[in-house]
């Protein structure tokens, strides 16, 4: 199975005094130069906005707005906001030339931002819109958060992944207080049991295991024996101290019985698991402004992140039972394709922008966290059969092309050169030809980098 090699561009925010920050790239493809600046941002503003941005429907319906955002398109102001203030100055400079040699190279590119701050880490990220362009909903650029507290040294090695002719094992739990919530559940279930049924040659299989109404010593029987990669939970979840607790059901008395998110991160750490989604559930950050609360007790999250485990996909509120339906099957539909995971959650956002319109926010909810060292993959790729494009002809077709930067103050004029002779062949040919064509005439590769690079030195 062919697939694409995902450039990086890997940025750090850390906080370095009241609503002062240090923006940093931590990991650049070759030829993208490494940047930095300072910036102070309105962080109590935009968490106002997006405490109505985001509000849970009920609420909405019994609150008053907390700010009012002067615009008939919320989301796409504050989108545009949140991108602005991340890319500016030398860090805008590397982003354009990190899209340049990703371009060039036709490899998608994953934005990596890391959060020190658990106040950075709340404002919805997924809503950067460049232009009217929502980065998050694209195919030539992937989304996805880290926590930069520690290094890859400080948390547990990742258990080697299967082959790819091996079937990735998917052990989904149901665990709901009431009969209604647990049929809606078991039909949640069943739906994507059935869909997976099929098998497409050269895609790796999706074994489906299903759990129900387990405890705490099933739960763990079930982990340690079954050599899972994807735990997904259905159910309820709590913030607390330990790291936010998920509820479980005891076998013997029946009773609810918690599972601490610190535990449940052991547990996926100590068994492979390197994706656990978290689909219905508040198990996300929520948009209020608490500067006092540690990173620690925050969420389940926040907990499984710092323990290590690779990956991690929840909601940022509450979602109806229709669109937890529709955004299970369109994840695993993707990650049945064999595609990484933040490419898959880039496929999902398109098609719950599809299904339920732009001006709704189910769209923006999913949250994803990659570890630093994990490239979102849950099968061993042979380095030989990595292609050095997008690697799928419709990912290829569909993929977006830069944005027109020709009238961008910030960046080079050497940059405005090459973007204003891009808008002249379009108009005079009708046709846009691909950016950064011109990169093509260079004899080797690493002279195509260091020409992208040279884009951004005058400043």
């Amino acid at each position: 199975m062919t697939q694409a090699a995902t450039q990086e561009f890997q940025l750090s925010i850390t906080p370095v005094g009241p609503d002062a920050y240090l923006l940093r790239t931590e990991d650049v493809a070759p030829g993208v130069p490494l940047a930095e600046t300072q910036v102070t941002w309105p962080l109590g503003t935009w968490l106002a906005q997006a405490e109505v941005l985001f509000q849970d429907p009920l609420q909405a319906l019994l609150s008053a707005p907390a700010a009012p955002i002067p615009s008939s398109d919320p989301w796409t102001q504050l989108g545009q906001t949140l991108y602005q203030s991340l890319f500016q100055g030398r860090i805008r400079d590397s982003w354009v030339a990190a899209q340049g040699v990703a371009q060039n190279r036709q490899q998608p590119l994953r934005l990596r931002l890391g959060f020190k701050d658990s106040r950075v880490q709340r404002l919805p990220w997924e809503l950067l819109y460049d232009g009217d362009r929502p980065l998050a909903t694209g195919l030539d650029v992937t989304l996805c958060r880290y926590y930069q507290a520690q290094t890859v040294t400080d948390l547990a090695a990742m258990v080697p992944l299967s082959p790819a002719s091996d079937p990735i094992r998917l052990l989904v739990i149901i665990s709901a207080p009431s009969d209604q919530e647990r049929l809606a559940l078991r039909q949640e279930v069943q739906s994507l049991s059935e869909s997976l049924q099929a098998t497409r040659p050269g895609k790796p299989a999706l074994d489906l295991t299903i759990l129900e109404q387990p405890g705490r010593p099933e739960l763990a029987q079930a982990l340690e024996q079954g050599k899972f990669q994807i735990l997904h939970y259905a159910g309820h979840s709590d913030a607390g101290d330990t790291g936010g607790d998920l509820f479980l059901v005891n076998r013997q008395t029946g009773l609810t019985e918690r599972l601490s998110g610190e535990d449940l991160a052991g547990l996926l750490v100590n068994n492979g698991v390197r994706l656990a989604v978290f689909n219905s559930c508040r198990g996300a950050y929520t948009p209020h402004d608490d500067a006092q609360a540690g990173w620690r007790d925050q969420n389940l999250v926040q907990a499984l992140v710092n323990r290590g485990v690779p990956g991690v996909i929840a909601m940022a509120e509450r979602i109806p039972d229709d669109v937890a339906l529709t955004f299970t099957q369109l994840l695993y539909r993707n990650l049945h394709q064999g595609h990484p995971i933040d490419l898959c959650l880039s496929r999902v956002r398109q098609g719950l922008m599809s299904a339920y319109g732009s001006d709704q926010s189910f769209w923006m909810l999913p949250l994803l966290y990659l570890r630093p060292d994990f490239d979102g993959y849950l099968y061993a790729r042979d380095s030989a059969a990595t292609g050095n494009g997008f690697g799928d002809d419709a990912l290829a077709e569909t993929a977006l092309l830069l944005p027109d930067y020709s009238t961008d103050p910030d960046i080079s004029s050497l940059a405005a050169e090459v973007f204003t002779q891009q808008a002249q062949d379009t108009a005079s040919n009708g046709t846009a030809p691909p950016l950064y064509d011109w990169l093509q005439d260079l004899p080797e590769p690493g002279d195509a980098d260091t020409a992208v690079t040279s884009l951004v030195q005058p400043l």
